[in-house]
This record gives structure tokens, sequence and C-alpha cells, in this order.
């Protein structure tokens, strides 16, 4: 694991500014560095930092895969990926 994927990041999705922030300071164009961490509810997250958006991939409990968009002008969007486990 390259040492990026191993930096601690507090994503607070009710803050745009915190979210452009880290846009600005880890925003990459490239996909493959990904932020590992867990949730609240215990659930896996894989994040992923653009200069335009931030998209959290999220493992939930009940075997869904959801990943949530959050865009540099405050728009965000839920999409469901199917499922993670049968």
């Amino acid at each position: 694991m390259d040492e990026s994927t191993k930096k601690n990041i507090k994503l607070d999705t009710d803050d745009r500014e915190s979210i452009v922030a880290l846009m600005d300071e880890l925003g990459s164009e490239i996909d493959d560095t990904i932020y590992r961490g867990v949730n609240e509810s215990g659930e896996t997250l894989h994040i992923s930092i653009f200069p335009d958006k931030i998209s959290v991939l999220v493992f939930q409990g009940n075997g869904w895969l959801r990943r949530s968009v959050y865009h540099r002008d405050g728009t965000s969007e839920e999409i469901y990926e199917g499922r993670w486990e049968q």
C-alpha cells in the first residue's frame, strides 16, 4: 500500500468548506488513490478525492454498495451499484 493511502483524513459531509479544502489539498485526476476508512456504523469506506468531487464507496452492512458523490458546488448524489455480498 502506498503511503498516500495511509493518510488520515476527516470527511465531514455536512461541512462544504472542509470538503472543498480536501479537494484542493488531495484532489487528483487519477482515481487509483483510495483512502480507506470505517464510518460510525462500522461499514468499510473507500474514498477517492478529485479536484471537483469526492466519491465515497460504502460497503453497507445490508450487503449493498452505495456510492455517495459530493461535488465542489455543494450538490451531492447517491448511487446504488449493486450488492457486494450475497
